[in-house]
């Protein structure tokens, strides 16, 4: 929290940061330890949760992903009802995206948080398909030393 008590807009995770977790990455796992040490809340979508599990697939991943919800601000967000799981169906319709990540953007947008990512890229694609645009905070890959592509 800040000084004057206002808790900062949270964090949405998106599935390439949990992906990351779910690796075992030390930095991306010590940089989400330090915005929660932050007071930094985070929102973790469900069906993120679900597609980092399907890209990482072991039992050390699923125990990591499920270590996320043991951080102090941090925050999952479920999938509840049929007028959810309806915007939900929108969204991906609207996107393209898959369901884990369009439920990362269906909550972001709900919420007016911005997303998480590792690939702002993707996010900045879709981003148009929306009412609103979508607010992308991209974590910068240590590895990448601006090599051209």
């Amino acid at each position: 929290m800040s000084e004057g008590g206002a808790v900062p807009v949270p964090y949405v995770l998106d599935t390439s940061v949990l992906a990351a977790v779910a690796r075992g990455d030390s930095e991306i796992m010590a940089f989400i330890q330090g915005l929660d040490a932050a007071g930094q809340p985070m929102v973790i979508p469900a069906l993120a949760i679900t597609g980092a599990s399907l890209d990482v697939r072991s039992e050390e991943a699923d125990e990591l992903l499920e270590g996320l919800e043991l951080l102090g601000i941090a925050d999952s967000a479920p999938l509840k009802g049929a007028e959810q799981a309806g915007a939900l169906a929108a969204v991906i319709a609207r996107t393209g995206l898959d369901p884990w990540d369009a439920h990362v953007a269906a909550v972001a947008d709900a919420a007016i948080c911005p997303i998480l990512t590792l690939q702002a890229v993707k996010w900045r694609q879709h981003s148009g398909d929306l009412d609103d645009p979508l607010h992308i905070m991209e974590i910068a890959d240590p590895d990448d030393k601006g090599s051209p592509e």
